[in-house]
């Protein structure tokens, strides 16, 4: 993957202040726009990122008991609840540089980049703004989620993922290829991205994504 902590610190600072170059430069209607993650507009996403800097686990238990103990649930009532401006989101998100990431038990070095990554291409998309992310940093994130599991079950079995921008295949079977955003987005159980792909794999995928949403 990448090797230190250090490493993914000043990657994940690029990262921040790519996502910065964005947000910073949107009107209200940018901020309401629709953001791939359903239900959520791009001012909740943005407010989501903030989640694992500000939520401390003993705020983080006692929501998701007023949740009935689901972290989507949680997820959702932390993003919509706050009342913050665009410009307080913004600034908040600039002193998550100086705050710590709290991943769960057992998260890899990797998970602060990655939430970030990921999450970056759901404002990305629906704005029509072409992805900034370095295609390394993605493929960074696609190790950690091809690692663990993908959002979407099933969906990594009998296909050969491949990036045609960096250095990262994954599986066997159809071939699936394209930019390591899209990927990333298409594996995070999104089917935004799935027209940059190619490949035999590709209606495989599709169907999957279609079922999973069902």
């Amino acid at each position: 993957m990448t090797g230190t902590r250090d490493d993914v610190d000043v990657r994940v600072e690029r990262e921040r202040a790519r996502l910065f170059s964005v947000l910073e430069g949107l009107d209200d209607a940018g901020w309401r726009t629709p953001s791939l993650c359903a239900g959520w507009s791009v001012r909740d996403l943005a407010v989501h990122l903030l989640m694992p800097y500000e939520l401390s686990m003993p705020r983080f238990l006692a929501l998701l008991a007023r949740s009935r103990f689901s972290f989507d649930r949680t997820a959702d009532r932390w993003a919509r609840t706050d009342r913050r401006s665009p410009a307080e989101v913004v600034a908040a998100l600039r002193d998550t540089e100086h705050r710590t990431f709290q991943a769960g038990p057992g998260a890899p070095p990797e998970a602060p980049l990655s939430h970030l990554v990921i999450h970056a291409q759901d404002v990305y998309r629906p704005l029509g703004v072409p992805s900034p992310t370095d295609p390394d940093d993605a493929r960074i994130a696609l190790d950690q989620l091809t690692g663990r599991r993908s959002l979407a079950p099933g969906l990594l079995d009998g296909l050969a993922f491949t990036a045609t921008d960096t250095t990262w295949r994954y599986g066997t079977g159809l071939p699936v290829s394209g930019p390591a955003t899209a990927l990333l987005t298409t594996l995070a159980g999104r089917p935004a991205a799935l027209d940059d792909l190619t490949g035999e794999g590709v209606p495989e995928a599709r169907a999957r994504l279609r079922s999973a949403a069902t």
